[in-house]
């Protein structure tokens, strides 16, 4: 990407899976698993039993069930049918040893934690006297819970996601980590195929990459959902480019626009035209949501 030597990083973010591994889950992802396990690490009952931050891993030995190496599950070889997974008889699918569970922060064991979804997760670590890892918990999980991604569960597996809800928590990985940062994120066709919820989550969470000091360039086939929040607009037709300018201003060549096959908004054009006549004294709008926001003002 020409250019690209003033980022400290170029990001080609897509709908793939994030992993293809049982053992990644929404917490560890987002880096919250890190700081619960040293949360529970500081209690006076692990303390007690020797127990450190790594034995609330059920990744690694010495704190998980070892029946089922911390998957919670079973499998059964059902040798010419499909393999049958059942909860783990040794711990009933809670991942950890008893001396683990027995742990406790603010109530809850380590098993509890991982079965909360991520809003009960952030409300929860919001309230307990957990100092400053309490405190990053609340903030990582309360960014997912601004995306959208509030019902999934701490201990949710990515490969049960969505292609949307894997694109949403990269980004929202990418703003707890990439703090400080100027970064360009490319996206390829993130809307296809959500719900318009999640495609409300997802612009919102764009705003927020570039509120951050991030440029994100998106290739979208729905010219209205980009000439609402786009800053720039390219119409690329057969190869070539046709218009590279301000939302507002490309949709002023609307009948062009229809003959290459682009159905655009009218709302920009009625505003700019406005203003032309001196019916709105505002300043030119640049998208669809500013002629909105400057509709309601003529209305008003």
């Amino acid at each position: 990407v020409r250019g690209a030597a003033r980022f400290d990083r170029v990001v080609d973010v897509g709908q793939a899976p994030l992993v293809k591994m049982k053992r990644s889950n929404v917490a560890t992802y987002s880096g919250a698993a890190a700081d619960i396990r040293k949360l529970f690490a500081t209690t006076e009952a692990a303390a007690q039993a020797g127990l450190a931050a790594k034995h609330f891993s059920f990744n690694v030995p010495g704190g998980r069930c070892e029946r089922c190496e911390g998957m919670g599950t079973v499998t059964s070889n059902m040798l010419f049918f499909t393999d049958v997974e059942a909860p783990c008889p040794a711990c009933d699918g809670r991942r950890f040893s008893d001396e683990v569970l027995t742990v406790t922060c603010e109530g809850k064991s380590i098993d509890d934690v991982m079965r909360m979804s991520v809003e009960e997760a952030a409300a929860f670590f919001a309230a307990a006297d957990g100092g400053a890892a309490g405190r990053r918990i609340a903030r990582m999980l309360g960014l997912l819970e601004d995306v959208g991604l509030g019902y999934l569960m701490l201990g949710q597996t990515l490969t049960t996601l969505s292609g949307g809800e894997c694109q949403r928590l990269k980004l929202a990985k990418e703003l707890i980590e990439g703090r400080g940062r100027e970064n360009l994120y490319l996206l390829d066709e993130p809307t296809r195929g959500l719900h318009p919820q999640d495609v409300d989550h997802f612009l919102a969470l764009v705003d927020r990459l570039v509120d951050a000091g991030n440029t994100v360039v998106v290739v979208e086939q729905k010219i209205a959902l980009l000439s609402q929040y786009a800053d720039m607009l390219v119409v690329v037709d057969e190869g070539r480019i046709r218009f590279a300018d301000a939302p507002a201003q490309v949709l002023e060549h609307s009948d062009e626009l229809k003959a290459i096959g682009v159905n655009c908004p009218r709302s920009t054009t009625l505003m700019n035209r406005l203003r032309a006549e001196g019916l709105y004294a505002g300043a030119p709008v640049r998208n669809v949501r500013e002629a909105r926001e400057a509709l309601k003002e003529v209305l008003a």
